[in-house]
């Protein structure tokens, strides 16, 4: 056995991350998509974001800093838990740079979108179709994300670093992302959203612990 201690810059950049990754795209939903985007609309999608160039525009540049966000995330707590189990923590925070990429992918095919509908008018439905598809496209990232944070969840369960009801409900919370991403993948006009809020009330309760409260640093791993 050994006793865990961590630095608690890793602590509170893990805690500021989590609930930077809950903000970023539930602001990008609520503000952007949710206003511009028509589903079975194509054309009025485009036309949307023609007139609304500034808030689109917000919502490239919010994307491509969740990016980021994901990656310090990942690393944070490969940090944090890398005593409990090296090799499944590395594992977990690949997983977490993958999303992050598949990500950024996403967000690059939303941006050559718009570059399409400010090129010619005769692609603006076409661009329309793209955009209208990034709750699809979200879903594959979403996969990788349910798969690295039941991981990272089961080894906080392990670390007993934060309580382990809240490392019980991060793996209940990010099966629940990975049942998501499969049916959104593979399944047609299902709403399926109600599956994804327990991981926002998660990185809420998590994030905020871990900023306030902080881990138990004389946790002992076996």
């Amino acid at each position: 056995m050994n006793t865990l201690k961590q630095p608690k810059s890793i602590v509170k950049l893990a805690g500021i991350t989590l609930l930077f990754n809950l903000l970023i795209p539930t602001l990008s939903y609520v503000f952007i998509q949710s206003k511009l985007f028509v589903q079975g609309d194509n054309l009025l999608t485009a036309t949307n974001v023609i007139y609304s160039k500034g808030i689109f525009n917000a919502g490239i540049i919010m994307e491509l800093m969740l990016v980021i966000g994901l990656v310090l995330l990942g690393y944070s707590l490969y940090l944090l838990l890398r005593h409990v189990n090296e090799k499944l923590a590395m594992f977990a925070f690949v997983l977490k740079c993958i999303e992050a990429l598949l990500v950024g992918t996403v967000t690059l095919i939303s941006f050559l979108a718009y570059q399409m509908i400010s090129t010619s008018e005769d692609f603006q439905t076409l661009a329309g179709f793209l955009l209208n598809q990034h709750d699809i496209l979200n879903a594959i990232p979403m996969f990788f994300l349910g798969i690295e944070m039941v991981i990272f969840s089961m080894l906080l369960y392990k670390s007993r670093l934060i309580p382990r009801w809240i490392s019980v409900f991060g793996i209940i919370s990010f099966a629940s992302i990975f049942i998501y991403s499969l049916l959104s993948i593979t399944t047609e006009g299902m709403n399926l959203m109600s599956l994804t809020l327990p991981s926002f009330l998660f990185e809420l309760i998590c994030g905020s612990w871990l900023l306030i409260k902080g881990i138990k640093t004389n946790a002992i791993i076996k």
